[in-house]
């Protein structure tokens, strides 16, 4: 990172980031490797030659959400940008999200009414990558990264009620927050940490303290401190639990008893749940805490997500507020759920 960017992290914060998984890989069912390949197959004839993926929304501009998730699906089985069958792909669709970086660091469509998910979204998927690449696209990668974790930290600072303090929203310059904005926005520190960057302890410390103000005496997590009298559910919960598990609080009572939320209250199928983004989120959310919450919660969202898979390999999503994505954000996010064992992606590490 350039020195202009370089912040501080706290020394047990970076040991908890840099510490290698200490259990052997989980093994992958070969028919979960063949729907994987089938789906990353669909994937790769449906990108456009401008490296996006397209959505199901006819708006002025491109999502850079889809097609950094699309991305980060052929990572997650061990697929190299410029190498190997994919290479290709994957180069052409990291251009396209460098390409889209507005000065002020924001990586998003202005068109997009959700600046801020596109750009958490964006982020991640450039710190993921960056190790992969050749050495004029990291430098790319790592300069861009620079400008998007200052908009971040920058976002986060933005005046806010003692309630939004420390989280994030759909704008840089919102004045509220919520669970699944803020999950992104701190998946993207710690990403970027991953990469070189160092990140102030009371951001980090910040996001953590929004987090936990969103956990309910049940275990799971709310919204919002505004929604709906604090209403929780898997999708919620799985955020809470992965932010605190990645920020260095593996174990915590909070985690914990978010797991416990998860195991009683499975996954429904339901398009009011959002189901693919309950998967994502509970799939990693149980690997990394491991033990009888990756045993249970995991054959279930793998089964639901088989038995959902078309016959040409992709993943329809049904009539919801996700279905704007398409089925290009519903085969990459479901195999992202299913690839986490893999543990190619960083952000995958316990």
């Amino acid at each position: 990172m350039p020195n202009h960017a370089r912040l501080l992290l706290p020394a047990a914060l970076l040991l908890a980031i840099a510490l290698p998984a200490h259990a052997q890989d989980d093994p992958v069912p070969p028919q979960v490797q063949s729907a994987i390949d089938r789906g990353l197959t669909w994937l790769a004839h449906h990108q456009q030659t401008d490296g996006q993926w397209p959505t199901n929304v006819d708006r002025s501009g491109p999502s850079v959400a889809i097609t950094s998730l699309s991305a980060m699906a052929f990572m997650a089985r061990g697929h190299i940008p410029g190498q190997g069958p994919y290479g290709d792909t994957l180069n052409k669709a990291i251009d396209f999200i460098l390409s889209k970086q507005a000065p002020s660091g924001l990586l998003a469509s202005n068109a997009n009414a959700q600046t801020m998910y596109d750009h958490g979204i964006a982020t991640v998927m450039l710190c993921e990558a960056c190790g992969m690449l050749d050495d004029a696209r990291q430098q790319r990668v790592k300069t861009a990264v620079s400008k998007a974790v200052r908009l971040i930290l920058n976002a986060q600072n933005i005046p806010k009620d003692p309630n939004s303090a420390g989280g994030w929203r759909y704008f840089a310059t919102s004045p509220d927050s919520d669970i699944s904005v803020t999950g992104w926005q701190l998946m993207a520190l710690r990403g970027a940490a991953n990469i070189g960057a160092d990140i102030p302890q009371r951001a980090i410390a910040n996001g953590i303290a929004y987090i936990r103000r969103r956990q309910t005496s049940s275990g799971g997590f709310t919204y919002s401190s505004s929604d709906m009298g604090g209403s929780t559910n898997p999708a919620r919960t799985g955020t809470g639990v992965l932010a605190l598990e990645l920020l260095g609080q593996h174990d915590s009572k909070e985690s914990l008893a978010g797991g416990a939320y998860l195991l009683k209250n499975p996954l429904r199928d339901d398009p009011s749940t959002h189901y693919f983004y309950t998967v994502y989120y509970c799939s990693q959310a149980a690997y990394q805490l491991g033990g009888k919450y990756w045993e249970i919660l995991a054959p279930t969202i793998r089964n639901s997500l088989l038995q959902k898979q078309g016959q040409d390999g992709s993943w329809s999503v049904r009539e919801s507020s996700e279905a704007q994505g398409g089925p290009a954000y519903g085969t990459s996010m479901a195999i992202l759920a299913l690839a986490v064992p893999y543990r190619y992606l960083p952000i995958y590490q316990r």
